[in-house]
C-alpha cells in the first residue's frame, strides 16, 4: 500500500499546526504552512478545505487568519487525517466493498488483505497529531545541537 502526496502532506501540514498551537502562533498562515513544508500554496488550500469539511480543522478570517486544529493534536490520530484525506483505510478495494468482487465471499486473500488493513489502522489510530509533534520537536532539537561552526 502506498499512501498518496494528499495523505503524506496533509498529515505533515497538521503536526505543523499542532507545533504552531504549542508555540502560540494560533492560528497558522496557510501561506507560512506551505513555505515550511515545501509543498505549494495551491495544492495546500485543496488538502485544507478537505481538513475542514471533515471537522479536524476550521479556518480563522480576517487579519492574522488561518487555520487551527478542531480539537487538542492530543485527540487527532494520523488515521483519522489520512481517511479526511484518502477515505477509508483500505489496501484492496474490496475489503472496504464487498460488491465490487463476486468472489468477496469465499475469497481468503481478501481475509488476508481485511487483517493489513486493520493492522495498519490500528498503528496509525494510536499515533496522535500530539506524539507527532514531540517526535518532530526532539528531532529539531538533535539537529540544532549536532550543528556545530
Amino acid at each position: 500500500m502506498r499512501l498518496a502526496t494528499l495523505a503524506r502532506y496533509g498529515t505533515r501540514a497538521m503536526v505543523d499546526l499542532a507545533l504552531c498551537h504549542e508555540r502560540g502562533a494560533v492560528p497558522a498562515n496557510l501561506r507560512d504552512i506551505a513555505e515550511r513544508q515545501g509543498v505549494s500554496y495551491r495544492y495546500l488550500e485543496q488538502i485544507m478545505l478537505k481538513l475542514r469539511a471533515s471537522g479536524l480543522v476550521r479556518s480563522v478570517r480576517g487579519a492574522g487568519g488561518g487555520f487551527v486544529l478542531a480539537r487538542p493534536a492530543s485527540q487527532i490520530t494520523v488515521a483519522e487525517t489520512v481517511e479526511a484525506l484518502e477515505g477509508r483505510i483500505s489496501v484492496v478495494d474490496c475489503t472496504a466493498d464487498p460488491s465490487v468482487c463476486d468472489r468477496s465471499s469465499f475469497c481468503v486473500t481478501r481475509q488476508v488483505w481485511a487483517e493489513v488493513a486493520g493492522a495498519i489502522q490500528g498503528q496509525l489510530g494510536e499515533v496522535t497529531l500530539a506524539d507527532l509533534a514531540a517526535r518532530q520537536a526532539k528531532m529539531a532539537q538533535a539537529v540544532a545541537s549536532a550543528y556545530v561552526i
